[in-house]
C-alpha cells in the first residue's frame, strides 16, 4: 500500500504516527530572532525568543500557526511506501518555505508492528546562508486498546550559524578633527550548538462511525548541550525546563479511503533559568488541517 501526503500551509506540529517530521526550521535573522515583550524582571525588559528547532515541526497539510508576532507558510511533500507485509515502512520528506527561507530534506524507516511503530528519522535544512540544522531521531510509539497510545523520543539536534553582525554597544568613529563618521558593531562569530533532548506523548482516541476525536499532550525537554565558538568551547547539563503541548485532533472519516484532520493545540512553557537572565519563549498557537490519501 502507498501513501501519499502533500502538505501545503504547514507550521507546527507532532505527529504519533511515527511519521517523518521537519525539525529545526531556522532563525528568520539574528536582529529578527527577538521582540521585546513588556514583562520585567530582575535585568530588566524580559524579552520573548522563538525556539524554532523546538516550535516549527511539519506534521499537517494546512496549518496557521501564531508564535509571537511571526506566522509562517510551508510548502511540504511527503511520501509513505511500506513493504507488502506492512512490517517496514519508508519515508521522504522535502520543505519548503520561501517567506523564511528555509529548505529541508529529510529520510525515516519505520518498523511496525501491530501495537508498536518504531522509527529512526534523520532530517537536514537550511537557508544557504545563515543556518543548517542536522537532526536524528529515534520515536517508539505503543498503541493499547483501553489505555490510549504512548509513546518517547529521543532526538539529536545541531545547529550551526554564521557570522553577523550583533547589538551597537557604543563604540564610534571619528575623523581627524574629531567629528563622528560611523558606528562600529561587533561581529559576532560563527558558532554551533549540540543539543539532546527527550519527548514524551500520549493520546486517547473515541471512535465513532464518523468522526474519531483524540485528545493529546506532549511533554519535551532539554537535556544536554554542547556550545562552541571561536571562544567558547563549553557542555552541561540543562537546568530544569519543560515544554508542554496540548490540544484535541479530530478525524473525519470522508470517505474510506479520505480522511480530513482537524487540529488545535497549545503550548506553555517552563524555563526559570531563561527567564532569570532576560529571556522568555513565545508560546505557539495552532491551527492545522490535514488530509489522509490511501490508493
Amino acid at each position: 500500500m502507498k501513501k501519499l501526503v502533500i502538505v501545503i500551509l504547514v507550521c507546527i506540529g507532532f505527529t504519533l504516527n511515527a511519521q517523518i517530521q521537519a525539525p529545526d526550521t531556522l532563525q528568520l535573522s539574528p536582529k529578527e530572532l527577538f521582540g521585546e515583550s513588556s514583562n520585567l524582571n530582575n535585568v530588566g525588559i524580559l524579552q520573548s525568543y522563538v525556539n524554532f528547532s523546538k516550535d516549527v515541526l511539519s506534521s499537517s497539510n494546512l496549518s496557521i500557526g501564531i508564535i509571537g508576532k511571526q506566522v509562517s507558510t510551508t510548502l511540504n511533500l511527503g511520501y509513505n511506501k511500506s513493504s507488502s507485509n506492512g512490517q517496514w515502512g519508508n519515508t521522504f520528506a522535502v520543505s519548503i518555505n520561501p517567506i523564511w527561507k528555509y529548505y529541508g530534506a529529510g529520510y525515516g524507516l519505520s518498523k511496525n508492528t501491530e501495537k508498536r511503530t518504531t522509527t529512526l528519522q534523520s532530517f537536514y535544512s537550511t537557508d544557504f546562508d545563515f543556518q543548517k540544522d542536522i537532526t536524528l531521531s529515534f520515536i517508539d510509539v505503543y498503541r493499547t486498546e483501553k489505555f490510549g497510545t504512548f509513546g518517547y523520543s529521543v532526538i539529536a539536534s545541531k545547529s550551526f550559524w554564521g557570522s553577523y553582525e550583533g547589538d551597537w554597544e557604543g563604540k564610534y568613529i571619528v575623523d581627524a578633527n574629531g567629528d563622528f563618521k560611523d558606528l562600529i558593531y561587533p561581529q559576532i562569530p560563527a558558532s554551533s550548538e549540540m543539543t539532546y533532548r527527550g519527548m514524551a506523548m500520549y493520546t486517547y482516541t473515541l471512535k465513532t462511525k464518523r468522526v474519531n476525536i483524540s485528545p493529546q499532550i506532549f511533554a519535551m525537554s532539554d537535556i544536554y548541550k554542547t556550545f562552541k565558538d571561536s571562544e567558547l568551547n563549553i557542555s552541561y547539563l540543562s537546568d530544569f525546563n519543560l515544554d508542554l503541548y496540548y490540544g484535541t485532533s479530530i478525524d473525519w472519516k470522508v470517505t474510506k479511503r479520505f480522511v480530513l484532520n482537524t487540529n488545535i493545540r497549545y503550548n506553555t512553557t517552563f524555563d526559570k533559568a531563561s527567564e532569570s537572565v532576560g529571556y522568555k519563549k513565545s508560546n505557539p498557537i495552532l491551527f492545522m488541517i490535514g488530509t489522509n490519501f490511501q490508493f
